[in-house]
């Protein structure tokens, strides 16, 4: 008895302390706008869920986990403009918070930056509960008038809502969808963030920061493997440039499948939208050099496969495709978590070697 009136008043106490917290403040649920705001998105009307990345008719096409890992929200943000100096988000989410290699503020977190008036890129961190509902408190920001800001949304996890939080007199006004042409990406579960400590650090994200550029992540854990309908769902989309980063999942296959399904996805991308360039990734893993000598020599084979298949597709005269080494990404020993997914310093190289790759694309 004694205990149960413990827990009872603690409960109390506890859901006090939030109320408090989120005294005075509005509150703005992004689905429930007027018009679109949750960019890293396609496929506007049709999606089934929220914070979902393929649209609803994609279930019967793709395979069961890859509608699973579609409706985490990897890649989706949402933009505003605020004057605000505490801003809050609460949310639910659906699955485990945590993963025995990755944070919890990675699979299930937000991460806050803004622009400043000088157009550099801040960061705030925050205070966080997980539970029922999760929480994030971004409070003690510095004034500067209004920001531009940039929240995005849990790399493994699926939202059930969210809602964003200013105080009262603050401003708080969200942003529409750019109009320019996205870099839309196809890979493995380092392109959906495995392992970033928090979302915005997924190289995608760091990406789009740099380059100022929308980036559509269609990357799928364990599940990036050059498949046909992701493909021509890929072609829908009138991009900037289509990356296809699968090699990562590709190094237990036998190099003859390999190989067709990097000439099939290219060709097919090529014939609905000749003019869109497509640039191939080996998988960074395979430069460490790593004593693990299974991992070493599949991710090294793999990319010895992926090399040979993009050389036979610019003898055969395709045009406008390019290609991203790992050399080129320069992974090493201490830019991993597991040998195989890049920690916050792996993130960064490979934020650092696509953006370098990808202006040269876009000067030609």
């Amino acid at each position: 008895m004694k205990y149960t009136l413990l827990l009872a008043a603690f409960l109390l106490a506890y859901s006090l302390g939030y109320s408090q917290q989120e005294e005075g403040f509005k509150w703005w649920n992004p689905a429930q706008h007027e018009f679109p705001v949750l960019e890293g998105q396609a496929w506007p009307g049709e999606l089934k869920g929220t914070y979902n990345r393929l649209p609803a008719r994609a279930q019967q096409d793709v395979r069961e986990a890859v509608w699973t890992k579609s409706q985490q929200s990897a890649g989706v943000l949402v933009r505003f403009l605020s004057d605000a100096s505490s801003i809050h988000v609460r949310y639910k989410v659906k699955g485990a918070f945590a993963f025995e290699h990755m944070p919890a503020t990675g699979v299930s977190g937000v991460d806050l930056y803004a622009i400043n008036k000088k157009g550099q890129w801040e960061w705030t961190g925050a205070n966080y509960t997980y539970g029922d509902t999760v929480r994030y408190y971004y409070d003690a920001i510095r004034k500067d008038g209004l920001r531009e800001y940039h929240l995005y949304l849990p790399l493994y996890n699926k939202v059930e809502w969210l809602e964003i939080g200013v105080p009262e007199n603050a401003v708080m006004k969200p942003l529409p969808l750019s109009k320019e042409k996205p870099i839309v990406v196809y890979g493995s579960s380092i392109a959906q963030g495995g392992c970033a400590s928090r979302p915005g650090m997924a190289w995608t994200a760091i990406l789009d920061r740099q380059l100022r550029k929308p980036v559509i992540n269609l990357g799928f854990s364990s599940n990036g493997l050059l498949e046909k309908p992701l493909i021509d769902l890929m072609s829908e989309m009138d991009a900037a440039l289509y990356v296809l980063d699968c090699m990562p999942n590709l190094s237990s296959y036998p190099g003859e499948e390999v190989s067709a399904r990097l000439v099939a996805s290219v060709k097919a991308l090529r014939k609905v939208r000749p003019s869109i360039p497509v640039l191939v990734v080996e998988n960074a893993d395979g430069n460490i050099g790593m004593l693990d000598t299974l991992l070493d020599n599949s991710f090294k084979q793999v990319n010895k496969v992926a090399s040979a298949t993009f050389q036979q597709l610019k003898e055969e005269g395709i045009k406008n495709i390019y290609f991203l080494s790992a050399a080129e990404i320069g992974l090493d020993i201490d830019c991993t978590v597991d040998g195989q997914h890049p920690n916050d310093l792996g993130m960064k190289r490979y934020a650092d070697a696509y953006e370098k790759c990808i202006r040269k694309i876009f000067k030609r």
